[in-house]
């Protein structure tokens, strides 16, 4: 471009197609579509691949979007992320309509009933055809488990070969999983439990590309997981599980036998193994255990181990894990003085860490590690510093500015702290919290406060989560001390239910940024009482409401 200045009307065709490839869907149709024939040309009649994300569009703005843009462009749509339930209905097809997705590779499904799976996993032969192309897989699903009457597969394949599995599985429903996709090569199930139906019948089927596996067991005994799951693993070639309870998991002399009879090609061993000490069962005990993982078995593999304990209340809690450092991008701080010694030891390539979890009892003014591409940040307990600040000290731990995603998982009992480190993390764009108590003076002294008028002129959070039961009181607190909210998931009590719907309905001036409400409440939800509220305030045409289960509720507008 010999240094001029150069109108983006006048790039050529090639480079404005590299140029979308950088773009949201979405952005790039908002701004092109209407702005004259050649870009909608462009947009419309080129083969660039599409990223659908459908998760911040308004519903008066979606319509126009579907029918003018999606729809046409379906067979050019590559990757799909879908967590509207009303969005799901539209491009979650029947299968009469299967001829669509052509070029679908990545599907991820967050929030969405099970229902949708169910439907899916029924029209298999047909969805085969539609997802001919699908290779990675992301559920995250509404509902306990994923599809308890799911029967095994005895013909018909998908082409998956990354499947990520966000809910409770248990072994029965794995199974017949893993029978739909044969040439599945990465597997992640994030709680993996036992089931209490009767055994499944012989896997006839024989994963041979399966070489990496992620797996958080639950209630599942070390005797289970070995009859039951290692038969799958013969080609594996990295294993990472976390587990609980049972000791027999720190077994060394068991556990080589089966790397070596089930797993000859492992060449990744990540274990994390907790459980708290029985009365009589002294430390030194668990030393001699962990002793038993040095032999030249694990020292050869470059597989190495360690054991921490602390005091929780009245028990000893124990947990084994490894240490070797691999490419990985978590890590957890638990005993933090003792942790951070060890790492100024070991090489440990800490710029790869991109989510940092505080672990209970870690006193964070003891850790002199950095990590410095940390993007999100997991704290599981009240975190203990000398002199209170604990948004300083966690600044040297982690680049605050830098996070775009905070869970908080203990007890707030000084929201004020949380302000303070929220104010450093002002790009955070997601926040998680497990237990949140705010009481009406302390909500109306701490609104009154300039922290809280410069955090919520500053903050940058789209997503908010609360798990734990939350009063009108303080719905109102958050969604005016986050004023750029687009998602808001809460937990009520039935009291307050009809009274934060009809909140959210009023107060469109004060919360026009928020798309989607999703309630989950303490007792049955009827559609009709919602729609009926919804009727009341003269909103049927702006809001949409859909009943998920019986205690679920989401509103979209």
């Amino acid at each position: 471009m010999d240094g001029r200045y150069q109108l983006f009307e006048n790039l050529s065709n090639e480079i404005v197609y590299d140029i979308f490839e950088y773009l949201d869907a979405y952005h790039v149709y908002q701004a092109f579509y209407n702005l004259n024939k050649r870009f909608r040309n462009i947009l419309m009649l080129s083969s660039f691949p599409i990223k659908l994300n459908t998760s911040n569009i308004s519903k008066s703005s979606f319509h126009n979007y579907y029918e003018q843009f999606i729809v046409p462009s379906e067979h050019r749509i590559s990757s799909m992320y879908l967590s509207n339930p009303y969005i799901a209905d539209l491009i979650l097809p029947a299968s009469e309509n299967i001829v669509l997705f052509s070029q679908l590779k990545t599907l991820v499904i967050e929030n969405i009933d099970l229902e949708y799976l169910e439907n899916m996993l029924e029209h298999l032969a047909a969805l085969s055809k539609l997802f001919r192309s699908l290779k990675r897989c992301v559920l995250s699903l509404n509902g306990i488990g994923i599809c308890d009457s799911l029967p095994q597969n005895v013909g018909t394949f998908s082409s998956i070969e990354y499947l990520i599995i966000k809910n409770e599985v248990s072994l029965v429903e794995l199974v017949s999983l893993l029978s739909y996709v044969p040439h599945l090569r990465h597997l992640s199930i994030g709680h993996l439990c036992h089931s209490y139906r009767e055994r499944y019948k012989d896997f006839p089927l024989f994963l041979k590309d399966l070489t990496h596996v992620n797996l958080k067991l639950q209630r599942i005994t070390f005797d289970y997981f070995e009859s039951s799951i290692m038969k799958f693993f013969h080609h594996l070639q990295v294993l990472r599980i976390s587990t609980s309870h049972d000791i027999e998991y720190l077994n060394a002399k068991r556990w080589e036998k089966i790397i070596s009879s089930y797993m000859p090609q492992l060449r990744v061993f990540n274990i994390e193994h907790e459980h708290v000490l029985k009365n009589g069962t002294d430390i030194n005990s668990c030393q001699n255990l962990t002793n038993r993982f040095t032999t030249s078995f694990w020292t050869k593999r470059k597989w190495f181990f360690r054991h921490q304990h602390s005091s929780l209340e009245r028990s000893n809690h124990v947990i084994f894990y490894s240490t070797h450092p691999y490419r990985r991008n978590y890590y957890k701080l638990r005993n933090v003085c003792n942790q951070c010694s060890y790492l100024r030891q070991t090489v440990y390539n800490l710029d790869l860490v991109r989510h940092v979890h505080i672990g209970q009892q870690s006193r964070v003014n003891d850790c002199s590690i950095y990590f410095p591409n940390a993007t999100e940040l997991t704290i599981s307990g009240a975190v203990y510093t000398f002199d209170g600040s604990a948004s300083s000290l966690l600044g040297n731990i982690v680049c605050l500015s830098q996070l775009t995603k905070i869970v908080i998982d203990y007890k707030i009992t000084h929201f004020s702290e949380t302000i303070r480190i929220l104010n450093s993390a002002y790009n955070c764009q997601t926040l998680v919290i497990h237990f949140f108590s705010v009481d009406k003076d302390q909500a109306l002294f701490t609104q009154t406060s300039g922290t809280f008028r410069l955090l919520s002129s500053r903050n940058n959070i789209r997503n908010l989560t609360v798990k734990s039961l939350c009063t009108l009181q303080q719905f109102e607190f958050l969604v005016q001390l986050c004023p750029r909210l687009q998602h808001l998931d809460i937990h009520v009590s039935h009291e307050d239910f009809q009274c934060i719907i009809k909140y959210f309905l009023r107060n469109y001036e004060n919360i026009s940024n928020l798309l989607t409400l999703h309630i989950k409440s303490s007792e049955d939800i009827w559609i009709e009482k919602v729609v009926n509220t919804i009727a009341e305030e003269r909103q049927l045409d702006e809001v949409s409401a859909k009943v998920i289960g019986y205690f679920q509720c989401y509103l979209w507008r």
